[in-house]
C-alpha cells in the first residue's frame, strides 16, 4: 500500500487510475496542475507521483526538484514512447516511464515495480542510499558506515521529515523488541551525525530525531 498522487490536467484519466490502483489499497489524491500538486505534497508524508509528462517543463522541473529533495519516487505517463529515456534522466530518484495508451493490468505492474525500488534505492537531496548493494554516498562521496549505522540510516531515510521515536528507530532499524535498549540509538545517532554533518539529524525534544537534509 501507498499514498500516491496523481498530476494530470485530464480529471477523468486521473479518476480512472485512482479507480484502478484503490483496489490494491493504495490512497490516491489528484490534482489537475504543478501548482496545485506541490501544495499536495508540502508537509505531506513522501508518495509516489504520477506525473504526466505533457505537462509543462517550465512548471514540472520545480516540481521534480522538491520531489527528489523529499526522496518520492516518480511514474512518468507519455504518449511518446521514444521519450523514456530523457525522462529517466531528468529524475535522480528512483523513476519509471509508463507509454500510453496502457492496460489497467501494466499500470499496477508499473506502481508496483516503482514501490519495490523505493524500498531499495532512496535519494533525499544529495544522499542517496542503495540497500540492495549496501551502499550510500552523500554528494557523490562514499559513506562509510557499520551495519547499524547503515540500518538507522535507512530507517530514517524511510520517513523523511517525520519524528521517529528511538523505540520506532530499535524496531525499524534492527528488529530490537527490548525497549530498554534506547540508549543505543543516540550512541549511533552521534556517529552518524559526524559522517553526514551534524544538522542532517534533528533531535526532536522528548521524542526522538529526525532526518533533516537542505
Amino acid at each position: 500500500m501507498a499514498d500516491i498522487l496523481i498530476i494530470d490536467p485530464d480529471l477523468q484519466t486521473s479518476y480512472r487510475m485512482c479507480e484502478t490502483l484503490s483496489p490494491a489499497g493504495h490512497c490516491c489524491r489528484s490534482a489537475c496542475a504543478i501548482a496545485e500538486g506541490i501544495r499536495l505534497l508540502e508537509g505531506a508524508p513522501r508518495q509516489l507521483v504520477i506525473l504526466n509528462a505533457r505537462l509543462p517543463w517550465t512548471e514540472s522541473a520545480a516540481l521534480l526538484r522538491m520531489m527528489e529533495e523529499r526522496g518520492c519516487p516518480v511514474l512518468f505517463i507519455t504518449a511518446e514512447a521514444a521519450n523514456a529515456g530523457h525522462l529517466r534522466a531528468l529524475y535522480a530518484g528512483v523513476c519509471a516511464v509508463l507509454s500510453s495508451p496502457y492496460e489497467p493490468a501494466a499500470l499496477r505492474q508499473a506502481v508496483a515495480g516503482v514501490l519495490s525500488r523505493t524500498r531499495s534505492l532512496l535519494t533525499i537531496g544529495e544522499l542517496r542510499l542503495d540497500a540492495d548493494r549496501h551502499e550510500a554516498t552523500l554528494a557523490g562521496e562514499h559513506l562509510t558506515l557499520t551495519a547499524q549505522e547503515f540500518a538507522l540510516l535507512h530507517a530514517l531515510m524511510l520517513s523523511p521529515d517525520a519524528a521517529l521515536s528511538r523505540e520506532e528507530l530499535l524496531r525499524t532499524a534492527w528488529g530490537y523488541r527490548d525497549m530498554g535498549e534506547t540508549r543505543t540509538v543516540d550512541v549511533h545517532i552521534q556517529r552518524l551525525r559526524r559522517k553526514l554533518g551534524a544538522s542532517c539529524i534533528e533531535t526532536v525534544y522528548k521524542h526522538g530525531y529526525r532526518l533533516k537534509m537542505a
